[in-house]
């Protein structure tokens, strides 16, 4: 990592992906695992054999797989050593499938590898046996609430893509959420479809199959269906606590990462971590920090919106309530105007005339999918007006209305689709205003929705209304999403005519819409069917396109499919740039440098001193420590003089905290808790010389950073806060890109909070044809219309893609094709 002042101007940051060489394979070791083959009759299809296989390999410790090769569909296996005899292997109906030793040749190598990943032996001391197909089981976490007991596990994986042109080949590590629930009565096992699992005292996970053996000793859990609530899943990266880092995805994975490695070493193959080198770009959209004024800054979203009031519940009355948001929109800056349509209900809604140019925001106090639905009642409106739909009811703001118990999920036994209902005796439709605007959490949730539905009427309604146009609209970005760019994307082509958005349907197998995007591709000297040439010539992997169309379906829905998965961005300038981005299976995760040394950190950070520990010596010596600091650069002048002004006052304050703690009885505390109640009194104290409306919230958080600091010298302890890692991990914050191999990673604008739930987006990018251009993808996501003080992940054309699809009725349609005629 190299640094420009104090911020990061480059750094190196690890993938979960690895990379090896064909040629620096070493055959001799190669050759010295033991792999049969078993040819497995298309007779039976893929599901069956699955089936059978489980049954009969995953409660033993064989790695094995199950793949095509050369275009034979069979399985291989591999022994521990020549003295081993393989596993016997039948059909369904009873047939012996004999095996055939397999000479190792470097054709084999993607095999090899996937084998090699089910048989490291980090997966031995923690898993005897796989799940289906073959793929170990690592537990991760457990729980224990009043339903039961469970495991949280993963299957882990890999697969193999070989570069196009033959360099390097690289292995993608990939895993499945693998949720286990506790067995309450051994008498009533699940069916067999459910696979079992017993947690020996070893803390090992066991596969058991009850007709092939005893049961070991240890509680028995079986396979349940995966949660769909988003609240329960697992964070990117959580550095609040230690348990909180041993929890997060990198240190999950970086363990198995290095086990690969290692196993793969023994047996000729020099696995490596796949590495970005990244520098950070220059953006133009900044982080807003004010409470008071729109995330969304390059939006006008100054007009009229008519406010339709569907809800369920009548004990909010609709006039206080759009009062109410209007006071929300009047706080944030918004400008937006609510008027409210009394006269509109749930009966005569499907009746009512909305004009293009108007902009409808409609209340609902539901989730979707509930017995009763109202969403569905604005499908033939949508089509016609910019419609939005808001969620206002206080159950559902903050906390999640099933876990709070006033819904329940239930599924239609006829069609499988599932929906939600009342518990019960529920009180979710009966709620007043007062439990959104005295209750701090749901008006915050509220302020926020509301911004957003403001936002997405707008761009709704640059497409529907034909007046509306880019420049106008979107004008930050008018100087390049113009008659110059195409992007393709989600199914669709973007492109712009007569300052207008213009999105067709991109599907080759439909010749209709095959003509209507090499209208817009003429102009780039291009069409479909040479965009797709391209692609297949210049296919940055050495498997074919044709692989990624696999599945079931015809041949036109394969493509069709296909076609929905790709992204090219082409700009007509002195010549025609043509960029594709990769397809990825998986997304590689993020296993940033210094996870060992931020898990000590913590560690010894959650450990509470006797009080007496946390004395500190006289003024004079730490103002010598300040100075020492200055001349090895850890503290900056201007900072050092801030703590030095402040020193008196600080350890005041230190010592008054200290004697009330002894005095409330405490006999040994943590470092951050001493902290916080000493910077909160001289929070106070800086208060009562401001007027109200300038008194601090917070304290000064450098100079709580200085303080950590002195703190860390003086007691030789590690008491620095730990975000201080997270801000300089590249990818985390701000935008980075990897000039050699195209990777964009696209982090947040803020300051980085101690618990990030989601990982930065990573994309690689290809040039098909003309220059790479960086700073096209760079505007594409530069953005502050798609997300709320965020980036975009992707380019900024899928934003306006997924809300016109959500003006539609099925099936889809183009929009402004005609334009493309004149």
């Amino acid at each position: 990592m190299s640094t420009q002042g104090n911020k990061v101007a480059s750094g190196f940051l690890p993938l979960s992906h690895m990379v090896y060489v064909d040629g620096e394979v070493n055959v001799e070791k190669a050759k010295q695992l033991v792999v049969y083959h078993y040819t497995l009759s298309k007779g039976y299809k893929w599901k069956e054999w699955e089936t059978q296989l489980d049954e009969q390999l995953s409660d033993k410790f064989y790695p094995y797989l199950m793949k095509s090769h050369l275009g034979q569909f069979g399985l291989f296996v591999a022994v521990n050593s020549e003295s081993d005899t393989p596993p016997k292997i039948v059909n369904s109906d009873g047939v012996h499938v004999e095996p055939l030793r397999v000479d190792y040749t470097q054709e084999f190598n993607p095999i090899w590898i996937r084998l090699l990943m089910r048989k490291v032996r980090a997966f031995g001391v923690h898993c005897e046996g796989s799940h289906t197909l073959g793929r170990p089981l690592l537990k991760v976490d457990s729980w224990k609430g009043q339903s039961g007991a469970g495991i949280s596990a993963i299957g882990l994986d890999c697969r193999t893509q070989m570069l196009k042109d033959k360099t390097a080949t690289e292995v993608v590590l990939f895993h499945e959420n693998i949720p286990l629930r506790e067995v309450a009565d051994i008498n009533n096992l699940p069916a067999r479809q459910s696979s079992l699992w017993v947690y020996r005292d070893n803390k090992v996970l066991m596969r058991w199959f009850p007709q092939h053996k005893k049961k070991p000793k240890g509680p028995i859990y079986r396979e349940i269906s995966k949660s769909k609530n988003n609240r329960t899943q697992r964070a990117f990266l959580d550095v609040s606590s230690k348990r909180g880092l041993e929890q997060s995805w990198p240190w999950i994975l970086k363990p198995i990462q290095d086990e690969f490695i290692k196993e793969a070493r023994l047996y000729g193959f020099e696995l490596k971590p796949k590495v970005l080198h990244l520098k950070p770009l220059p953006l133009k959209t900044k982080y807003k920090t004010s409470a008071e004024k729109t995330s969304f800054t390059s939006l006008d979203l100054s007009k009229e919106v008519l406010v339709v009031d569907l809800r369920v519940s009548s004990t909010a009355d609709s006039s206080d309530l759009v009062n109410y948001l209007q006071s929300l929109v009047d706080k944030k800056s918004l400008g937006a105007k609510l008027i409210l349509q009394p006269s509109i209900n749930e009966q005569n809604i499907q009746q009512q005339n909305f004009s293009s140019d108007q902009r409808l925001l409609v209340l609902l106090d539901q989730k979707p999918n509930i017995v009763g639905d109202r969403y569905p009642l604005t499908i033939a409106l949508r089509t016609k007006v910019a419609c939005q739909h808001i969620n206002v009811n206080p159950n559902d703001l903050f906390l999640d209305s099933v876990e709070s118990n006033f819904l329940a999920p239930a599924e239609d036994p006829e069609s499988g689709k599932e929906y939600l209902m009342l518990q019960p005796g529920s009180l979710y439709f009966d709620y007043a205003l007062s439990a959104i605007s005295d209750n701090r959490d749901n008006e915050k949730a509220l302020l926020r929705n509301l911004e957003i539905a403001l936002k997405e009427l707008e761009l709704k309604s640059l497409l529907l209304n034909e007046k509306s146009k880019i420049s106008a609209s979107l004008p930050e970005q008018s100087s390049f999403l113009n008659e110059d760019l195409i992007v393709i994307t989600d199914g669709y082509l973007f492109t712009v005519k007569d300052d207008r958005p213009v999105l067709v349907l991109f599907d080759p197998s439909d010749k209709d819409r095959v003509k209507l995007c090499d209208m817009a591709l003429s102009r780039f000297d291009c069409s479909v069917a040479s965009l797709l040439a391209s692609l297949q010539s210049k296919w940055p992997y050495n498997y074919r396109p044709d692989v990624v169309m696999q599945g079931f379906g015809s041949p036109a829905e394969k493509l069709t499919r296909f076609a929905a998965r790709l992204t090219f961005v082409l700009f007509k300038g002195e010549t025609t740039t043509v960029m594709f981005q990769d397809p990825k299976y998986e997304t590689p995760h993020m296993i940033p440098h210094g996870l060992e040394l931020v898990r000590d950190i913590l560690t010894k950070q959650e450990i509470s001193y006797k009080l007496k520990e946390w004395l500190l010596p006289a003024k004079e010596t730490l103002e010598q420590v300040v100075s020492e600091l200055v001349e090895e650069e850890v503290l900056n002048p201007s900072l050092a003089k801030k703590l030095l002004v402040e020193l008196d006052n600080l350890l005041g304050y230190w010592k008054e905290t200290l004697k009330e703690l002894i005095q409330a009885g405490h006999q040994d505390c943590l470092y951050k808790e001493i902290k916080k109640l000493m910077f909160k009194k001289w929070l106070e104290n800086k208060n009562l010389s401001v007027d109200e409306g300038k008194k601090k919230k917070t304290a000064d958080t450098k100079l709580i950073s200085a303080w950590d600091d002195l703190l860390s010298r003086v007691l030789e302890l590690p008491l620095k806060d730990i975000k201080g890692w997270l801000r300089n991990v590249p990818g985390v914050q701000r935008l980075w890109y990897d000039e050699e191999q195209h990777y964009f990673v696209v982090g947040s604008l803020a300051s980085p909070k101690s618990k990030i739930n989601r990982q930065p987006s990573i994309r690689q990018w290809h040039c098909l044809a003309g220059q790479f251009n960086p700073e096209l993808i760079t505007a594409l996501v530069d953005v502050d219309w798609v997300r709320v003080n965020q980036l975009a992940g992707n380019p900024c054309v899928a934003a306006l893609i997924r809300r016109w699809k959500e003006c539609q009725k099925m099936p889809e349609q183009s929009l402004g094709h005609n334009l493309l005629s004149e």
